[in-house]
């Protein structure tokens, strides 16, 4: 059996009519639909949403009434407008509509159609739920009879197994509660033995009661209805235990939490940092002295010239003008003629007739005119001249300052330098203030705590006392029941003088014998069909570990994980990862054992699993878990590398989109068309 198509309508966070197209592709040969969607977005909805279908109400409202109260029908299906908005979609509720359901399409192993659907009319103050099944051969069935029916297709015992958040079947891996094990008896078909011996048990207490005189039967009578109310008042007792180890393992773990906060208040890490504080100051301030160090000869240098990029690249040009000038070179050879020639007259040898100083002076005029008259005019209007050589000089240093060899990228780097060292300075100096100043609040913390350590100690204290009593209590009732057996079984036994129900009641007892060996049998053979397929498939998906070496399951298939010495593992060495996966691989070895084909839905189906065990998982389970495995996961749960290992075994994909909480919209994605080859 597999799903064909599911309809969600204004249940839960789906508003209006969703419908997801399960149908297999023809073009893929894949076993896996992906529902993918954020935390919130209608995975888990989806979820409870089956098994609603499948299970009805009380299964799923056990689960809601862990933590409030919802006595009624109403304030499951309506919400308590508290904080359980109930399966009613809340929006749908605010807009009147007051119609909900969820349907499917199932395609049985004939590929022959099954519709079921429950649904919800809430317009006349009926909170019961309408059931109807259409199937191939067989009238319209409508609730009980469709009930049956699917009970029949998969089994209330059985939706556990198949339908669940994979984060929650730890508990799987210590499959000792008596529940799990009653129903995992009914999923390897022990069970029903053991509901054909209670029926036994039934016929042989009603010939026993048909055979006895009138005044036996009426003191049996009375006897059991006191065990009757002594077992009601046992059963209480027994939840009221459970709720109340619950609360004790609450209050130790956080009081384990806030002793933990004490001695961790109490130790010495505050004065290894303080250490390791001024240790990293003091980096950094000799960081900051190098820096500024750094900057202070650069500024008293050239800091001007590599912060000036484009004065230099302007002056460049200028001075290489200046250094590959003709005219420079003119102006330069007349002033130094000049000068020689001013130089004639006043310097030996003179002549015979030498001149007279005003002679001398006139005729250097007349030369510095005459040269003057020759010299070469700067059209262009230099700012400053050169002449060619000191200007090939002073091209020379303006070159190491051009803009292509990034000259300011030293200041940069060392001012950079500076303000982080300058940075982390000011940060650790703050540290360290509010350090020294958590002395004090240290103390008013420690005070806080030690009065939180001593308040969750009196609750502990009283839950204990109140643990004590309980248990006081069943004691009592043990007590108060042992006789009361022995009363009955003695009234019985008083029955069984009668010659024409002897015959009857050694038929009987023949055939509890009989089915007690048969059940025996079978469990071993289930047993150790079911142990062979959990060690094969833990190896599977546990490769990398060394813990477990071995899973023995007994014959109450409680399971008992072994080393390599054979020695028992405590349970409490084994994280929660690892008894996920030693759930899933209990899950697949049942599927194995038991034969049955049906799909299964996985919610949050990588869960706290490391990455290689979830490439396990991804390789080696889910495409051989089913015929038809759905798989819930978030998106953070399944990325792009995940995908691609899952790629070959998904024949349809979904998005889920929620943004407000209200309205889960449903998005295909078209699958990637497989590349031709040839």
């Amino acid at each position: 059996m597999i799903f064909k198509t599911l309809t969600l309508h204004n249940i839960f966070s789906y508003y209006g009519i969703r419908t997801f197209d399960l149908t297999p592709s023809a073009n893929r040969h894949g076993n896996i639909v992906v529902i993918m969607g954020r935390n919130g977005f209608g995975k888990t909805s989806l979820l409870n949403s089956v098994k609603l279908l499948f299970g009805g109400i009380e299964e799923l409202r056990k689960t809601v009434q862990r933590d409030r109260v919802l006595t009624h029908n109403k304030s499951y299906i309506r919400g308590d407008n508290k904080d359980w908005w109930g399966i009613l979609n809340h929006r749908a509720r605010i807009h009147g509509d007051l119609k909900c359901s969820v349907s499917a399409i199932l395609l049985d192993e004939d590929n022959r159609e099954i519709e079921i659907e429950r649904s919800w009319d809430l317009h006349n103050e009926n909170y019961e739920s309408q059931l109807s099944v259409k199937a191939p051969r067989i009238a319209h069935l409508t609730d009980k009879a469709a009930d049956k029916y699917i009970s029949g297709l998969l089994p209330k015992d059985y939706i556990p197994f198949f339908f669940f958040d994979a984060e929650d079947i730890g508990y799987l891996a210590e499959a000792n509660r008596n529940q799990v094990i009653e129903k995992m008896e009914q999923l390897l078909n022990i069970r029903p033995v053991e509901n054909l011996k209670e029926c036994l048990k039934e016929l042989r207490r009603r010939i026993e009661s048909k055979y006895i005189a009138k005044d036996v039967h009426q003191r049996l009578q009375e006897a059991e209805n006191r065990k009757k109310l002594l077992a009601i008042q046992r059963d209480e007792l027994q939840y009221q235990q459970q709720t109340l180890n619950s609360d004790l393992e609450a209050l130790e773990d956080e009081l384990r939490e806030t002793r933990q906060k004490i001695r961790l208040l109490g130790g010495q890490g505050i004065i290894e940092n303080n250490a390791k504080l001024e240790a990293t100051k003091a980096i950094e301030l000799a960081n900051l002295e190098a820096a500024l160090i750094a900057l202070s000869e650069a500024l008293g240098r050239d800091a001007f010239l590599r912060l000036n990029a484009k004065l230099i690249q302007k002056s460049l040009s200028k001075v290489e003008r200046c250094a590959h000038s003709q005219q420079g070179a003119t102006a330069e050879m007349l002033q130094s003629l000049r000068e020689s020639l001013k130089a004639v007259f006043t310097t030996p040898p003179y002549p015979e007739h030498r001149l007279d100083d005003s002679q001398v002076v006139f005729y250097q005029k007349r030369i510095t005119k005459l040269f003057d008259s020759r010299d070469v005019d700067d059209d262009e209007k230099k700012p400053f001249e050169l002449d060619s050589g000191r200007a090939r000089k002073l091209l020379t240093v303006l070159a190491a300052y051009s803009p292509q060899h990034h000259p300011e990228a030293i200041l940069r780097d060392e001012l950079s330098r500076a303000l982080r060292a300058d940075h982390k300075i000011t940060e650790i100096d703050k540290t360290l203030q509010e350090v020294t100043q958590l002395s004090d609040e240290s103390k008013q913390q420690f005070q806080l705590l030690r009065e939180k350590e001593t308040r969750l100690q009196d609750e502990f204290l009283k839950l204990k006392d109140h643990e004590r009593k309980i248990l006081h209590e069943l004691s009592i009732i043990d007590r108060k029941i042992k006789p009361l057996d022995e009363e009955t079984n003695k009234l019985r036994n008083q029955a069984r003088q009668s010659e024409q129900g002897r015959a009857r009641l050694d038929v009987l007892e023949n055939m509890q014998k009989l089915l007690e060996a048969y059940k025996q049998t079978l469990k071993e053979q289930q047993r150790g069909a079911l142990e062979k397929h959990f060690n094969s498939h833990m190896k599977s998906l546990l490769d990398s570990n060394r813990l477990i070496a071995k899973t023995k399951i007994d014959e109450f298939f409680q399971l008992h994980f072994l080393d390599v010495t054979g020695n028992p593992v405590a349970m409490s060495s084994i994280s929660a990862g690892m008894k996920q996966l030693s759930a899933t691989a209990l899950l697949w070895a049942l599927k194995d054992a038991c034969g049955k084909q049906l799909p299964v839905i996985f919610d949050s189906p990588l869960g706290r699993i490391d990455r290689q065990h979830q490439d396990n998982l991804l390789t080696r389970y889910y495409p051989h878990a089913a015929r038809q495995v759905i798989l819930l996961p978030t998106d953070s749960e399944l990325d792009e590398r995940k995908r691609r290992l899952l790629e070959p075994h998904i024949y349809r994909e979904f998005h889920l989109h929620n943004p407000d909480g209200e309205n889960t919209e449903i998005e295909l994605i078209t699958p990637i068309k497989e590349p031709h080859h040839g």
